[in-house]
């Protein structure tokens, strides 16, 4: 890698998140609860990876489609706050895309999206000058950016590996209840992935299995090089070549558990393009994700932020 900081691209979904602070639990059915304030944040799975990604002193670029609105007017401002390079389509005709995010102090969530000017996004807006020349390129928000699920992707993240990128992928959760046609349109992307992240759920139903490390087992023989499972206050493992590796969760209060995922995702590309192994990936990454599930006012923690984490948690 060059010696400067790593150069990286993200493509993907630009969305505002509506946040309510950490809700005590509720039992299902008609309910009418109140909550003193939403958090309008800056959201979408790729967006939060670029914003992480410059956070940690990446020279980052995102790729995205936004509205003539508001909510645009905010994203902008927060990519050009992390200094997050953005091309960005407007679609005037559409909304920024947004999510309403219910989370409660267990760390649950029930987020709902409006993928407004995300699905504006096709292949041609990922020029190739863009790419070339990158370390990583990294593509989520794979449902809410229509125009780019399945060969699109494939495409795009093939094309960024013969650029000399290493490539990620995250299609986090199916809308659609993951139907046998959108199953595969993630399956074909998988032989141009150096490292697939999802949850348990969403491994296990990529891969047709009912166990996640049977599930990530797998991914790698669908083609993906490595496959990396979030599992929540578990920590993460990760599943290579040379066998499974978990690292544990660090053990923090939970105030802002939507976009953890993305914020590991980050870190663990991140630290795979400085640091020489997994289990330090890893560790790397659970600590980031904390940082950011702990505090929702300094939602991207910065390199020295989680290097003193870090130090706080080494063992004796």
């Amino acid at each position: 890698m060059a010696s400067r900081s790593p150069r990286v691209v993200a493509v993907g979904d630009g969305i505002v998140d509506l946040v309510t602070p950490p809700m005590a639990d509720f039992a299902p059915g008609d309910v009418q609860a109140e909550v003193p304030r939403f958090d309008p944040l800056p959201g979408g799975n790729a967006t939060n990876f670029a914003l992480q990604m410059s956070s940690l002193g990446a020279s980052t670029t995102f790729i995205g489609a936004v509205g003539s609105d508001s909510n645009a007017k905010l994203l902008r401002d927060q990519y050009r706050q992390y200094g997050v390079r953005a091309r960005l389509c407007v679609d005037p005709s559409r909304p920024t895309g947004s999510t309403m995010a219910l989370t409660w102090s267990t760390g649950r969530r029930a987020l709902v999206t409006d993928p407004g000017a995300n699905a504006r996004l096709r292949l041609r807006d990922v020029p190739v000058h863009v790419i070339r020349g990158a370390h990583h390129v990294h593509r989520s928000g794979f449902w809410w950016t229509s125009g780019l699920v399945g060969k699109p992707t494939a495409t795009l993240l093939a094309r960024a590996r013969r650029l000399g990128a290493t490539t990620s992928l995250d299609v986090s959760t199916d809308p659609q209840g993951w139907p046998a046609k959108r199953i595969e349109a993630v399956r074909i992307c998988l032989p141009h992935v150096d490292v697939f992240f999802g949850n348990e759920t969403e491994v296990a139903a990529v891969a047709g299995e009912q166990s996640p490390i049977p599930a990530g087992k797998r991914l790698r023989a669908l083609g993906a090089a490595t496959v990396v499972i979030h599992q929540g206050d578990r920590g993460a493992t990760a599943i290579t070549s040379s066998g499974v590796v978990a690292s544990p969760a660090f053990d923090v209060a939970i105030d802002n558990p939507t976009g953890c995922g993305d914020v590991f995702n980050a870190a663990y590309a991140y630290a795979k393009l400085t640091e020489p192994s997994v289990k330090e990936w890893l560790r790397f990454a659970n600590a980031a994700a904390a940082l950011h599930l702990q505090n929702r006012r300094r939602p991207y923690p910065t390199l020295p932020e989680i290097r003193r984490f870090l130090r706080r948690f080494a063992a004796p």
